[in-house]
């Protein structure tokens, strides 16, 4: 319901005949909807950080970083968690913290792997930061911002756009 219709269009009455309960026990068990739907964000969320580390604790090389990416991507886009994600964020920022993300042990995964010499936590992090929000940001308006930097709105487009990004972060890392 969530990716068909959006966060806005969730009803809890909705929900409750969809799993044979009744509205005041859904209400009882989630406590209000946008409870509901902030679990089921987090839970995506908290799914996806794991798949990430489970990649990356193992070998980092351009084709193991696109492929993930393009993962990243299907899951992103094409289940459409990345308007999820970007509706959470934007009704609901979390809580300095959040013990439920992953990302900092994502974080401390990959700089545990980096061999640059100098490389910071920090710079480690932001790296992180900015793959996450490059990757929100071309699931939601990829096709819209290549068209207005002339290039082809296609699959094509976006998925050499992964591939450079790759090459990128992992120059950098190195």
């Amino acid at each position: 319901r969530l990716r068909a219709s959006g966060p806005d269009s969730l009803r809890i009455q909705e929900i409750a005949n969809d799993v044979g309960m009744s509205h005041p026990t859904v209400l009882h068990h989630i406590g209000s909807r946008e409870e509901l739907v902030r679990a089921v964000c987090s839970r995506a969320i908290f799914s996806l950080e794991n798949e990430l580390l489970e990649v990356f604790s193992k070998q980092l090389g351009p084709p193991v970083i696109a492929s993930t990416l393009h993962q990243i991507d299907e899951v992103l886009r094409h289940r459409g968690q990345a308007r999820l994600i970007a509706w959470l964020a934007l009704t609901q920022p979390s809580e300095e913290g959040d013990s439920k993300s992953r990302l900092g042990d994502l974080v401390k995964v990959l700089h545990a792997a980096r061999e640059a010499p100098g490389a910071t936590f920090e710079d480690t992090a932001f790296a992180v930061v900015l793959a996450s929000a490059a990757m929100v940001g071309t699931s939601l308006l990829g096709p819209g911002l290549f068209a207005m930097a002339g290039l082809p709105k296609g699959e094509p487009t976006l998925k050499r756009f992964r591939e450079w990004f790759a090459a990128l972060m992992l120059g950098h890392a190195e």
